[in-house]
């Protein structure tokens, strides 16, 4: 499928004018839905013998063989049958039998049939109604038609009436064409062979297009090395980075059901994706294996389905978390803890967001047990999750909706639907965020013809960068395989930031040897926007949406945490940035800056906004219940010095009271002031003044 290119599949189309003979022209429907050349089988067009002839695509051209009574196929089209729309295919219908379109289907057994017989030298109009031929227009020859010669045959319906034409000529108008579904394909009866070589359609479009989508925009589908014959490929994830590509992969195909085990790809120089791996023990297992998301760090991942603590697999539904060692191998999967979570259901998926305290599922529906709906959870401060709560209507459809990936921007989300209007099957759509409740979506838009095809398309996963989407789709013999896509900047999401760094000892300037956790903050409301894990040579790994502005965080047993802030407002496309995090070890001497502790002008109250680092430090005196520390407070030589010691000793008393009521044992704190006699930098200007105006910690033992 779309291994070299076509001319668009579905594409929005200006007016275009048919001239009848003895009529005005008429204006096509101006949407074109279809327009297929059979360069491929992205279709999905039956292909092979029956015990009645044969269907074959190749080289173009699609081929119907039959030898007695009838041989059709069709495929069910998202055609608008409210308003006009039109039908036109390219054949060459050879032998006494008849062959051409069979359109207005429903099933084999009734819909409309538009052909030619006797070499196509004459035409005939006709339906088969509850298995039941009738003939609508009797064979009638076409003056001047050569032994197989190719014909276009159009069906034009407007207002309700048929009006039909060859190569561009009306042969007759239908007042009152029966409709008896949308299914459009090749027909052949009686020993005729049928060579289809275009198959197009228009329509008054309903389907909601993302705008500035290229109608050049087309998938391809991922190598070998990745796509096996004859083998389900699903559930794309890549790293953010884009280096790793995630997917399962079934290990017993042709097997009753399915068995999806783990795999890994790395990006190679030329962009492809080779060495592929299995992950190995425990993450796959005797069970249904699959990554439904990867942290930016690499280092968690969640999956689908339980495990036991042996790693074998539960029964239960549900979803895991795996988390890397310091070695650089997965451990056990351990099970995410929802609060509540609908009945049981045979569907589930589930997505975590970038930034690690929102996930996103589709469920079953408990009202329609045959529909999934998309759902929010979040992280509680307990490690547990809140039970989930439904996207909105916005989102949620009567049909399936489903796939859920949220951008690492926090607000564009990618889903597949069955219930938003597509161009058949299930198609994947965008929405944007547009508030905290997680209920007010904007519209969905579909990603348009060079993503979506007449089957089943899911599973979208974009990197940080939006340059590239993964997802899967049907190939040629009908089965589930990977494909990337080139995204234009409509499909984008917005500017994301992707920040490596290291957490290394403020003393030697090395790594960590021990893993250190990574958080970081949105400011100034100082709520969660990112976690990692900086297990293996202290790296660590975030994407942080831009325009704003953030605050690190950095702890690791036997160090003092540091915090830093990082701008992030200029940003307006995406871009990578290194940042190392200097942790002080726990050590007597050893001095830190508490950075974001504030106080009110020229007095000792400390401003609500100095919580969160105060909290910091109370949690590092728990979980080092033998530290001593002294706490030195600093001002600038602006004013008094006498008076700025006084200030500097009230501010550092009020941190202390601060921890104390916190339950910090008081002897445990020291306090002092200094004034302005050690500055950090020149008071010459604000800016350095300001460094100046800080409060210390000091290890005592």
């Amino acid at each position: 499928m779309r291994h070299r290119y076509c001319p668009p599949l579905f594409a929005l189309a200006s007016l275009i004018w048919l001239p009848a003979a003895g009529s005005a022209g008429q204006a096509l429907p101006p949407n074109l839905l279809l327009d297929d050349t059979f360069d491929d089988n992205r279709q999905g067009w039956r292909t092979g013998r029956t015990d009645n002839g044969s269907f074959s695509l190749e080289g173009g051209t699609y081929r119907l063989q039959n030898q007695q009574a009838v041989s059709l196929t069709f495929q069910p089209l998202p055609l608008n049958t409210a308003a006009d729309y039109a039908l036109e295919a390219t054949v060459q219908q050879r032998g006494a039998g008849r062959g051409g379109l069979y359109w207005a289907a429903a099933d084999e057994d009734n819909g409309n049939v538009f052909a030619l017989e006797n070499d196509g030298r004459n035409v005939v109009i006709g339906r088969w109604q509850k298995g039941k031929w009738e003939e609508l227009h009797p064979a009638a020859a076409l003056p001047g038609a050569a032994a197989g010669a190719a014909h276009v045959l159009r069906v034009l319906v407007h207002n309700g009436a048929a009006s039909y034409f060859v190569d561009g000529r009306e042969v007759w108008t239908q007042s009152a064409a029966r409709t008896f579904g949308t299914g459009v394909g090749p027909y052949a009866s009686r020993a005729t062979e049928l060579r289809l070589d275009r198959l197009r359609a228009w329509h008054v479009a309903r389907i909601r297009l993302a705008p500035d989508v290229p109608l050049t925009l087309e998938r391809t589908a991922l190598g070998a090395a990745i796509n096996e014959p004859r083998t389900r490929e699903t559930s794309p994830r890549v790293s953010p980075d884009g280096r790793q590509l995630y997917f399962a992969r079934d290990v017993q195909p042709g097997q009753p059901g399915q068995n999806l085990d783990i795999f890994v790809a790395q990006r190679q120089p030329d962009g492809r994706y080779a060495e592929t791996r299995s992950l190995g023990f425990p993450l796959n297992n005797e069970g249904n294996n699959a990554v439904e998301s990867i942290t930016p760090d690499g280092n968690t991942a969640l999956l689908m389905n339980l495990y036991q603590p042996d790693g074998h697999p539960r029964p239960e539904r549900g979803a895991s978390l795996a988390r890397r060692r310091p070695d650089g191998q997965w451990g056990v999967p351990e099970p995410v803890r929802f609060r509540a979570l609908p009945p049981a259901a045979q569907r589930a998926d589930y997505f975590l967001a970038a930034g690690g305290t929102t996930m996103l599922l589709a469920l079953d529906a408990p009202s329609h047990p045959q529909k999934c709906d998309l759902l929010v959870s979040h992280l509680t401060p307990r490690g547990d999750w809140t039970e989930p709560k439904p996207l909105g209507p916005t989102i949620n459809t009567p049909g399936d909706d489903y796939a859920p990936f949220l951008a690492p921007d926090g607000k564009t989300l990618y889903f597949a639907s069955g219930g938003h209007p597509g161009f058949g099957g299930d198609d994947i759509f965008v929405s944007t965020r547009l508030d905290e409740t997680w209920t007010k979506w904007s519209e969905p838009l579909n990603l348009g013809p060079g993503i979506n095809t007449l089957q089943d398309d899911g599973y979208f996963s974009v990197t940080a960068a939006g340059d590239y989407a993964f997802l899967v789709g049907t190939n040629e013999e009908g089965d589930y395989d990977l494909f990337r896509v080139t995204l234009p900047p409509a499909l984008r999401p917005k500017a994301t930031v992707l920040l490596r760094g290291r957490a290394v000892d403020a003393r030697s300037g090395q790594p960590l040897t021990v893993a250190a956790d990574i958080k970081v903050e949105l400011l100034p409301k100082n709520a969660p926007a990112g976690q990692a894990t900086a297990a293996s040579a202290g790296k660590f790994q975030l994407t942080l949406p831009g325009g704003a502005s953030y605050l690190l965080r950095a702890s690791a047993p036997g160090y003092l945490p540091v915090t830093q802030e990082l701008d992030l407002t200029a940003s307006t496309q995406y871009g990578e940035i290194s940042r190392d995090l200097p942790l002080t070890p726990l050590s007597a001497g050893q001095r830190m800056a508490l950075n974001n502790l504030f106080f009110q002008q020229s007095k000792a109250d400390i401003l609500p906004t100095s919580r969160p680092e105060l909290d910091r430090l109370v949690q590092v005196l728990k979980d080092n219940p033998e530290l001593k520390i002294r706490l030195e407070g600093h001002t600038d030589n602006q004013g008094d010095p006498k008076l700025n010691v006084k200030l500097s000793e009230e501010r550092v008393q009020h941190v202390q009271q601060y921890l104390v009521a916190q339950g910090i044992a008081a002897g445990r704190l020291q306090t002092i002031g200094y004034g302005g006699a050690k500055p950090v930098a020149p008071n010459d200007n604000e800016y350095n003044r300001r460094k100046n105006r800080r409060v210390e910690l000091v290890v005592l033992e």
